[in-house]
């Protein structure tokens, strides 16, 4: 083992040039490295290509230091194994790459198989070099050269390398300061979409699928699930985006054992960034090898979780959990916001007793078919249902309720899911049949009459009556406004010669 710096007088040097030539290119590329790109992935690219291209090693890693466990994680390497450099994490201090970041030193290895700090990694290295990467006397991680010759780098080598390795320190430094702001900026503007998605949101699941939509393009590859407490209180995939194309449905195992039983037990955000290397932690997401969740938690309540996951290990940073708590912190008090919305719509638009659309939210629908017919030149009727001589079945236990209830039932039973029934008032029900035409409005009234005279036999004692009307109005025979087809409405079904239909014994 040697320290810097090393003898000068042994070891080779590249057959084809000079070593002062080669000190002027090296270091011309490097100070081009640095100007030429602030992405950190493409600095980290140069760096090894210039390590392999003038100083012909086959094996180069650049380490970076993790703060949050005080490890030395690989960023980018040449000639390991891919699963071998996701695995990789040193503990500063450890080793020839640790002992280089505690002490701030080059190391130089002649001969690794005589090295007790020497850590094998890869099997064909018998010399190796060791240079931190330092910046205002800070290590921000290793630079890290084997060779599979015995005593391989000279004293020239060794110190074009260590200048190289400053240089590569700005660039790396210039790279992550960059990407910094980029990330604060790219925060701000996904705080501001997330407010923006919830103003205009319909309702739950748009805002959800906005929600994920966004978060997925904040990180990249990531697959986003978020997940909301149903009825029972068990977590529920409410909206994912990503590249996994069947999420799991069930998050218990998570919940109850993994990253989610963290943050939740935290109430912070919580990563779990080697998988691989915990068989027994239950993954969110298949294949997953780093997951991070954050609570939903608005108002002291936690509606649920986000959780974010990536394929690769060691993928999620400090900055990467503090973007993602602080959408979530957003996301959570705009979904609470959008529940409280659909709940006051809820009781504002529905009738508390047959749990029906009321004579409110009816004219709102038949405004908006109005306008959407108008606009595609489509057909739509209204069908309003009366209920007459429903007085006799007012008694003493008010059986009358009962009656609605059931005719409330019988009129959901019979309609498609894009039709919408609503009380219009004590003993009247209407429908907005879109697509249909005066025609297709005229069979639903023989198919609603047998139905009705069901009930009418079945919820009713053998002394009760009461019979139904049925009305038609359909756009744009009848009318060419809301108001007039529910005047042509209300007109038809106050006509006495209007169609009625016995539906008591």
């Amino acid at each position: 083992m040697k320290t810097f710096p090393p003898r000068l007088s042994k070891g080779p040097c590249l057959k084809t040039e000079h070593p002062n030539v080669r000190e002027v290119a090296v270091l011309q590329e490097a100070t081009e490295m640095i100007l030429s790109s602030m992405d950190l992935d493409t600095v980290l690219h140069q760096i090894l290509l210039i390590v392999r291209n003038y100083f012909g090693t086959a094996n180069s890693s650049v380490f970076l230091v993790d703060p949050a466990t005080q490890e030395l994680y690989c960023r980018a390497h040449n000639g390991y194994p891919e699963e071998l450099a996701r695995s990789l994490r040193i503990k500063i201090g450890k080793g020839v790459t640790g002992w280089v970041a505690q002490s701030k030193a080059p190391l130089y290895v002649p001969d690794v198989s005589r090295e007790p700090r020497y850590i094998a990694a890869v099997e064909s290295v018998r010399s190796e070099l060791a240079l931190p990467l330092l910046v205002r006397d800070e290590v921000i991680g290793v630079l890290h050269i084997g060779s599979d010759k015995l005593d391989y780098f000279n004293g020239d080598m060794i110190g074009l390398l260590a200048l190289f390795a400053g240089q590569a320190a700005v660039a790396l430094e210039n790279a992550r300061l960059y990407s910094t702001e980029r990330r604060r900026m790219r925060q701000i503007e996904l705080i501001n979409l997330i407010a923006r998605s919830a103003t205009g949101a319909q309702d739950v699941e748009q805002l959800l699928s906005n929600l994920a939509d966004l978060i997925n393009d904040t990180f990249d590859t990531v697959d986003v699930c978020i997940l909301l407490r149903d009825k029972e209180g068990q977590l529920a995939l409410r909206a994912h985006a990503g590249p996994q194309q069947q999420p799991p449905q069930s998050f218990t195992a998570a919940e109850h054992g993994g990253i989610i039983a963290q943050a939740f037990a935290a109430r912070n955000n919580a990563v779990a960034n080697d998988l691989a290397g915990h068989p027994e932690w239950p993954a969110c997401i298949p294949g997953s090898g780093s997951e991070l969740c954050v609570p939903l938690v608005s108002m002291g309540e936690n509606l649920g979780a986000l959780v974010v996951a990536h394929s690769a290990p060691q993928f999620f940073t400090a900055y990467d959990r503090s973007i993602a708590q602080a959408a979530a912190d957003v996301c959570a008090t705009a979904i609470r916001n959008v529940q409280l919305a659909d709940e006051l719509r809820r009781v504002t638009n529905m009738d508390p007793l047959t749990g029906l659309y009321n004579q409110r939210y009816f004219h709102v629908l038949a405004a908006q078919e109005t306008a959407r017919c108008r606009r595609y030149h489509k057909h739509f009727s209204l069908l309003m249902i009366e209920l007459r001589e429903f007085r006799f079945v007012n008694g003493p236990v008010d059986r009358g309720d009962e009656v609605l209830k059931r005719v409330a039932q019988a009129l959901r039973n019979q309609v498609r899911g894009v039709d919408s029934i609503c009380r219009y008032g004590s003993d009247r029900f209407v429908m907005v049949l879109p697509e249909a035409t005066r025609d297709n409005a005229e069979r639903i009234i023989v198919k609603l009459q047998a139905c009705l005279r069901h009930v009418g036999l079945t919820a009713l004692s053998d002394s009760a009556r009461f019979s139904t009307k049925f009305a038609p109005a359909t756009y744009p025979e009848d009318g060419n406004s809301e108001l007039e087809l529910v005047r042509a409405l209300l007109a038809r079904i106050a006509d006495e010669r209007g169609t009625a239909t016995a539906a008591g014994a």
